[in-house]
């Protein structure tokens, strides 16, 4: 909560000198804490744009990132069909279910591989 500022009403206590000195003195520090305080918000809202800004530079970079990698996962599987079209053209009628049967029934690059040396 900030600092009250003193007014120089009734309740100062008579009409003595030391009494201006004293709210002259208050007066000063209440600045000073408030000067302090719009300080620290200007540097905390400034904080929170640039925050907010490199978010949004992120969010950019990683919606690219995943329109590249969607693109890549696309080129790969067209390669993948074009592939097994070209392995069931070379293979004789008779043989190409069994040809389907072990290309489907292989493991995927990722699927099945154990790096246990067990």
């Amino acid at each position: 909560m900030p600092a009250r500022k003193k007014t120089g009403g009734a309740g100062n206590g008579g009409g003595s000198g030391n009494t201006s000195d004293a709210s002259k003195y208050d007066d000063d520090a209440y600045r000073q804490k408030r000067q302090r305080n719009n300080d620290a918000v200007k540097k905390t809202r400034q904080k929170s744009k640039e925050t907010a800004t490199e978010r949004k530079r992120n969010v950019e970079r990683l919606k690219n990132d995943n329109i590249k990698l969607e693109a890549s996962i696309k080129e790969v599987k067209e390669h993948v069909e074009t592939l097994k079209n070209l392995l069931l053209n070379n293979v004789q009628k008779e043989e190409q279910e069994a040809v389907l049967q072990r290309i489907l029934n292989e493991p995927s690059d990722d699927e099945g591989e154990s790096f246990d040396d067990t």
